[in-house]
């Protein structure tokens, strides 16, 4: 199924996208689902991202991280030698 999708853009963009799309041989409205897609992507990469550094810092200010020195016991089983 697909939907129609509207929205306006300014002129200097559809000339832009006009001119890269003849330039390039290209189909405009694959061009756009193109970049919204990687845009997408890109963001939910971005606000997992924000997320898991958010929780980090959360877990900072509670004392529940680990020690270097910590992980190294619990990944090797012992210090590593020096």
């Amino acid at each position: 199924m697909v939907k129609t999708f509207s929205t306006k853009m300014d002129a200097r963009v559809v000339r832009l996208l006009d001119e890269f799309c003849k330039n390039h041989h290209l189909k405009k409205s694959s061009l756009v689902e193109e970049i919204i897609k990687e845009g997408i992507r890109q963001r939910e990469e971005t606000m997992m991202l924000a997320e898991s550094i958010r929780l980090g810092l959360g877990q900072e200010r509670e004392g529940n991280l680990y020690t270097s020195g910590e992980v190294e016991d619990l990944v090797f089983g012992k210090k590593k030698a020096r």
